[in-house]
């Protein structure tokens, strides 16, 4: 029998690499309006949006599918990622936030507080940023930034997940998520 342990070994290595280390990055809270950005599907970042209450990534005009869509900004806030609608034709409510959903063994959607299809396992706070990361902190204090992309019908459009399953599921992208600030 022979393993072939060099592609494993190989991913690990990438992992490491692209992982974060806490001694060259220093826990922060941004000041200020900033938005977003997913890296690993284009040359630079690309922004998140909303689109009927959930999280993508890409050109917001590139996206017809959603009956109301739109590019946000971001303001961080006690933990919290506050959302501001930056379309003039549409305002969120105050208490609009960025959600994930951190529920055991699960890859689900990220989104937008705001309406009644909230989902009840929706977490809107324990956020924080290392440099420019965007961190998850769990109830025992374990950062997490297992955020995933998965290709929409649109192209360069990615719908923006968060996965607890850590079987890096096939069909899903693992982007790197950062403040623009």
């Amino acid at each position: 029998m022979r393993l072939n342990i060099l592609p494993i070994s190989l991913a690990l290595a990438l992992q490491v690499i692209a992982a974060p280390s806490e001694s060259e990055l220093q826990k922060r809270y941004p000041t200020g309006s900033f938005s977003i950005l997913a890296y690993g599907v284009a040359s630079d970042g690309v922004k998140v949006f909303y689109s009927d209450g959930l999280a993508y990534v890409g050109d917001s005009s590139q996206w017809v599918s959603g009956s109301v869509t739109t590019d946000v900004t971001f303001v961080f806030n006690n933990s919290q990622i506050i959302a501001t609608a930056t379309n003039k034709d549409y305002t969120f409510e105050s208490d609009t936030f960025f959600y994930i959903r951190p529920t055991p063994n699960k890859v689900l959607p990220v989104g937008f507080t705001g309406d009644d299809d909230t989902p009840d396992d929706a977490k809107v706070d324990q956020f924080l940023f290392y440099g420019r990361y965007l961190m998850w902190q769990n109830e025992n204090g374990l950062l997490h930034d297992s955020f995933r992309l998965k290709a929409t019908d649109v192209d360069d459009i990615y719908q923006l997940y968060w996965d607890t399953s850590n079987l890096y599921p096939s069909g899903f992208l693992v982007p790197t998520v950062k403040s623009s600030v």
